[in-house]
């Protein structure tokens, strides 16, 4: 039996034990308390820190949570287990949807692992959360993290250009959606040039958009069916 602290004294398995009890009778900051006498002792225990994390998330310590699933996704990294630390980093996103830090290491393990789509989709998913006026640098900071996985994704960049323009970054927004242009056809080009019209009205930004309007309801340009030439007539040749 050994000393916790002066006059105290500390039985790991009966601290366990109580916190284990508390946490399924949701007296989670009680099970808390337990759980930070062991750790006291054993800082590094990843085991008992992924028991933490979601009681602190659960009880709105978001700073602390995270510092305990950081914590345990790089033990698994250091460990060699790259999908415990992923999954890991996950539940951190789930648990703490505006942990901007959470998003991007799940991000960036993806990306890591040769899932860039899934990179790119999780940093898209992530600026959702940040859409509140004061919440939107956030989201601009994630939106410019996907562009840096896909320079030209039309809804990245469309959404990033929005932002921007709210943000009164009117020049970048301007310079996002003029190059998204040379990027896209049909239906996403028409839409290209009505958010080009909104952020900046005027008889060219106007024009470009009707020119493009009009073309809804033009017929599609028959494609001219190739020549067929058989391989002995190829030879003459």
């Amino acid at each position: 039996m050994a000393l916790l602290a002066r006059g105290v004294e500390y039985d790991r398995a009966r601290i366990l034990d109580a916190a284990a009890r508390a946490r399924v009778r949701k007296k989670y900051s009680h099970a808390i308390d337990l759980y930070r006498q062991v750790l006291f002792v054993e800082p590094r225990n990843g085991e008992l820190h992924a028991k933490l994390a979601p009681l602190l998330a659960e009880t709105g310590q978001e700073f602390d949570a995270w510092q305990s699933y950081r914590g345990v996704a790089r033990t698994c990294l250091r460990d060699g287990h790259t999908d415990k630390a992923l999954a890991v980093y996950r539940e951190a996103a789930s648990r703490l949807p505006r942990e901007v830090q959470a998003w991007e290491a799940t991000a960036r393990l993806l990306h890591r692992s040769g899932r860039r789509t899934e990179a790119l989709e999780t940093l898209h998913e992530a600026s959702r959360n940040f859409r509140s006026r004061r919440l939107r640098p956030q989201a601009i900071h994630l939106l410019r993290r996907a562009r840096e996985l896909d320079a030209w994704h039309f809804d990245i960049v469309r959404e990033l250009a929005k932002l921007l323009a709210a943000s009164r970054q009117r020049t970048e927004a301007r310079r996002l959606l003029d190059g998204l242009v040379e990027h896209v056809a049909g239906t996403r080009l028409r839409r290209v040039r009505a958010a080009q019209l909104r952020l900046m009205p005027g008889p060219v930004a106007f024009w470009r958009w009707l020119r493009q309007a009009a073309r809804r309801n033009a017929p599609e340009p028959k494609s001219r069916p190739h020549p067929v030439i058989s391989i002995h007539a190829a030879r003459r040749r």
